[in-house]
């Protein structure tokens, strides 16, 4: 009976994260060169981590766009959207992409940030990202298929991460 009891509770807290910690870091690194997990949580309706990136942070597959409207486009036709805009905070640029073609790009970066806050809520990780999303020459990305957002920060050598469920 024991046993059973043990086998049943690890299969509910399975069931209660969003994601999994090596398939999100190995997703991920599709278009970002991680080193080590700093931070992660993963709850049934919210994800968020924090991963030190190399010093060339960027791989090829993450096409970066400069302007709001390149974003917009790829967006529209990719799985991920990355802008980087030299004299423009993360912020800077979710606000900048709520009006650029039908804002939904801003919209759902607003959205996933919103959701995880359950994951970040009272950390150190919460500071750090709050940082990293009023950095000015930070970068932006969202991912459609975890519906999350990305933020390299390369005065901290970070990508933070957070992704939320609607509720």
């Amino acid at each position: 009976v024991g046993s059973l009891i043990t086998l049943f509770s690890l299969v509910v807290l399975a069931g209660c994260a969003r994601d999994d910690e090596a398939e999100l870091k190995a997703h991920l690194s599709t278009w970002f060169a991680l080193e080590e997990t700093e931070y992660f949580v993963s709850k049934k309706r919210c994800t968020a981590a924090i991963y030190k990136v190399a010093k060339v942070p960027l791989k090829p597959a993450l096409v970066v766009q400069r302007s709001p409207e390149d974003a917009v486009t790829a967006f529209r036709t990719g799985k991920v959207a990355a802008v980087f805009m030299n004299q423009y905070s993360p912020n800077d640029i979710a606000d900048a992409m709520l009006l650029a073609g039908d804002g939904a790009f801003g919209k759902e970066a607003l959205h996933a940030s919103a959701r995880a806050v359950d994951c970040l809520q009272g950390t150190l990780a919460e500071g750090y990202l709050r940082v990293a999303l009023t950095r000015t020459g930070a970068l932006l990305a969202y991912d459609k298929e975890s519906e999350g957002v990305m933020v390299v920060d390369h005065v901290q050598m970070r990508l933070f991460y957070v992704a939320g469920a609607v509720l």
